[in-house]
């Protein structure tokens, strides 16, 4: 059973959480997917997982509400594990892992928030790099408890051609930065960049693919620096795979980071990629073999990243290859396989190291 807050698209842990369930359905285990409902609930559903909605746990009464649901539920469904996702979860599945005795495991997804402290209830907690390992020592979790487990998002059933795609194609040449809108993703630090570089290279092109509280911040600071013309702001998508594909360079500037999916997704659509050293991007930038890596809240120095791929179509092409060489290691199944070691290791109590 996976236990998450909701099924809502554009969070991180929920793409990993449909990902993981439509996997181990498709490889024929029985799945359950309990949340208060979203997006991808027809995905799920198509995929044969059982779409449980439970009420929002909300405050003391819709905890409660949602408690007693999450209960009934594994009383009717028996699952071998829990597997909780975030906080909410983390409470609610850890008394009815009490009650039932259903082994729990938690992913710790955000670490840098401070209710993730909650994490611990598992009785593995599963850290999604090792850089993310390494932090939960340094807060005290015991080495035997934390396994590190790479998320994987190439071949993701969200790519899937049923889903509907809304977004025009991309302006090129382009620079893409994919994620939420929000102050620890720092996309004002990529468009700082971007415009640093616009007066030189006026055919390229700043695709921000994403939606959050921050949009109306970063379109006015587009404006203020005179590239509101060459940055396009296009929301959502539903499917990101096919602009990855059209993009030539993709750029995160987040400020923290354990384990991002947009970075393995660019560097399977093969991208040219530039990324904070921060969190998990180095682990999944091969150290900075497979992509390139700059320090973070520095405008100056991603921008001379970008201008050596966007001044020398050669080393945009050399980028381009490092990138997609070695990435089928983030592909959905392999992240499937190391989560069913897990799974063992809890239904039989055997140590595992998992990376």
């Amino acid at each position: 059973m996976h236990l998450l807050k909701h099924s809502v698209r554009g969070n991180g842990h929920v793409h990993v959480a449909v990902d993981l369930a439509c996997r181990q359905a498709d490889e024929g285990h029985t799945v359950v997917f309990g949340s208060a409902g979203g997006t991808f609930d027809e995905l799920l559903t198509r995929h044969g997982v059982e779409v449980a909605t439970l009420p929002p746990a909300e405050g003391v009464q819709g905890a409660a509400r949602s408690g007693a649901a999450l209960l009934s539920l594994n009383r009717r469904t028996r699952p071998d594990v829990i597997h909780a996702h975030m906080m909410t979860s983390a409470v609610l599945g850890f008394g009815v892992s009490k009650l039932l005795r259903i082994p729990m495991l938690t992913t710790m997804h955000n670490s840098f928030e401070k209710h993730s402290v909650l994490m611990r209830l598992g009785k593995v907690v599963v850290a999604v790099s090792e850089a993310e390992r390494s932090l939960l020592l340094s807060r005290g979790y015991r080495p035997s408890k934390v396994v590190t487990v790479l998320n994987g998002a190439d071949g993701s059933p969200r790519e899937e051609e049923g889903e509907a795609e809304q977004l025009p194609p991309l302006a090129r040449p382009c620079v893409m930065t994919l994620s939420g809108l929000h102050r620890r993703k720092a996309v004002g630090d990529v468009i700082a960049a971007f415009a640093r570089l616009a007066g030189d290279f006026p055919d390229w092109h700043l695709n921000v693919v994403g939606w959050g509280a921050d949009r109306e911040r970063l379109e006015a600071l587009a404006a203020d620096l005179g590239v509101e013309e060459s940055v396009h702001f296009l929301g959502s998508a539903l499917r990101p795979r096919p602009l990855l594909e059209q993009a030539d360079i993709f750029a995160t500037a987040s400020l923290a980071d354990p384990c991002p999916l947009t970075v393995a997704e660019a560097r399977a659509a093969g991208c040219a990629v530039v990324g904070t050293a921060v969190g998990g991007i180095p682990e999944l930038l091969g150290k900075g073999e497979a992509g390139q890596l700059v320090p973070p809240s520095d405008p100056p120095a991603m921008a001379a990243a970008l201008r050596r791929l966007m001044a020398d179509p050669d080393a945009l092409a050399e980028w381009q290859r490092r990138a997609r060489e070695g990435a089928e290691y983030f592909r959905v199944e392999r992240m499937a396989a190391d989560y069913e070691r897990v799974y063992e290791s809890l239904l039989t109590r055997r140590p595992l190291s998992v990376r």
